[in-house]
């Protein structure tokens, strides 16, 4: 339904087309995620939260991130990222590296044991990527959902 067919349309505002699909959106990625998260507590005894964090690091230049890109990122509060990196820092997964030209600066870097960890649940991962995300789609899709994923992740970033 197209924005201007439910304008001022009570009854058919709640049907339109743009919310259905936001909304599968939403409930596919909240499933997702549930999945992925259970099968790395149960495999890894980490959290999906930790596995992106430590992806994330290990997808980086230098295995390092600072603060504010990290929590960038993964759309993270300052206060969420502190309170991750604190868990990641207790799990031996990461160091902290002071920057040395900026005091206020705080870079994060993979340490060997967050490699270790990485490596162990990336093949957990890529499997329920398998068994529930990408078996869902030939590859020609893949490639749209990626690629429109990504203008989404732009154009959100620009308006923030």
């Amino acid at each position: 339904m197209s924005q201007d067919a439910t304008a001022g349309n009570p009854d058919t505002i709640i049907d339109d087309d743009r919310i259905t699909a936001f909304g599968l959106f939403v409930e596919a990625h909240r499933r997702l995620q549930r999945t992925f998260d259970k099968s790395l507590r149960e495999a890894h005894g980490m959290s999906a939260v930790t596995f992106e964090a430590l992806l994330r690091l290990g997808r980086s230049e230098g295995r390092q991130l600072s603060m504010s890109e990290l929590a960038d990122q993964m759309v993270l509060t300052s206060g969420g990222a502190t309170r991750l990196v604190d868990r990641l820092d207790e799990s031996g997964f990461i160091d902290r590296i002071p920057c040395p030209t900026d005091r206020r600066v705080l870079w994060v870097r993979l340490s060997d044991n967050g490699a270790s960890a990485l490596a162990a649940a990336t093949a957990t991962h890529l499997q329920d990527l398998d068994d529930h995300f990408a078996s869902q789609m030939d590859q020609r899709e893949m490639q749209v959902v990626t690629a429109v994923l990504d203008r989404m992740r732009a154009g959100c970033r620009e308006s923030a």
